[in-house]
């Protein structure tokens, strides 16, 4: 059997194990793995991926093939993955989704403009709780936000367990989890408003807040100043960002109902078969 084949039995046979083999490697070499096997197998390991290490894989594929790597994932796991793509890649690889998928994914995607989930920054470092210090601190060196203060650290659910701060992590022996480091991460939730957000008690204690959904997925952080900006912003500009948000809403129903519950139920459908 050849090298080719046997990664590719690796990654069917173990997905998960996989995943978190990728999350160790360079995004660059994680990404080759990924491309050379099909969508049937890379799809399956994706989904166990951190979302913020499967968007840096994404971010070095073209926007159709990173289109159809997605629609392979189930639907929490597509907008987990789309959330960490930077603005313009996002809306390319949306724009080469298939239009059962389309209207359901920028739903999924959608916060109104005056709550936390709109203004968050989703391209933060991120460490799964089952890792040790020596990996925590390998992925620290490689990734573009090395200096964030506190880095958070989530379940493979992408529910987030707390976080740890870098200095801690080069304090402690490689072998030690990362776990036994957590301090805790007080959230805030996407939907919550700015105007609300902003007397949160989490601001006495830290410059920047974790963001959750619904479901409790990590999906991004919030800094204080941030949200005073994103608040000062709407106030100033009520007018302009209430007409936007009508048409943005019209525009999604103007292409019809039907086709949005179309596209809902070919997202449960296919979550359902996985």
């Amino acid at each position: 059997m050849s090298r080719e084949a046997l990664v590719a039995a690796y990654l069917r046979l173990h997905p998960e194990n996989a995943a978190r083999l990728l999350e160790s490697m360079p995004p660059e070499q994680a990404n080759d793995v990924l491309n050379a096997v099909d969508l049937a197998t890379a799809a399956p390991v994706v989904g166990y991926m951190l979302p913020t290490c499967a968007a840096a894989c994404v971010e070095r594929q073209a926007p159709a093939d990173a289109a159809l790597l997605l629609e392979r994932l189930g639907s929490r796991e597509s907008v987990a993955v789309l959330r960490h793509l930077p603005t313009a890649l996002r809306e390319n690889v949306l724009s080469s989704i298939g239009p059962q998928w389309l209207m359901a994914f920028k739903l999924l995607l959608s916060y109104p403009i005056n709550t936390v989930g709109a203004w968050i920054e989703p391209r933060v470092l991120t460490l799964p709780d089952d890792c040790t210090c020596g990996e925590a601190r390998d992925r620290v060196a490689r990734s573009e936000q090395a200096d964030q203060a506190r880095i958070y650290v989530l379940d493979r659910a992408r529910r987030l367990r707390g976080a740890v701060r870098g200095l801690a992590l080069l304090q402690v022996s490689s072998r030690k989890k990362v776990i036994t480091l957590l301090e805790p991460a007080e959230a805030l939730w996407a939907r919550e408003p700015l105007a609300t957000a902003q007397e949160h008690g989490v601001w006495e204690r830290h410059t920047e807040a974790p963001v959750v959904n619904r479901e409790e997925e990590f999906i991004g952080v919030i800094s204080y100043a941030d949200l005073r900006k994103a608040f000062r912003q709407i106030h100033h500009h009520a007018g302009a960002n209430g007409d936007r948000e009508m048409s943005e809403v019209s525009e999604l129903f103007a292409i019809g109902a039907g086709s949005l519950w179309r596209s809902i139920g070919d997202l449960i459908g296919n979550d359902r078969r996985r």
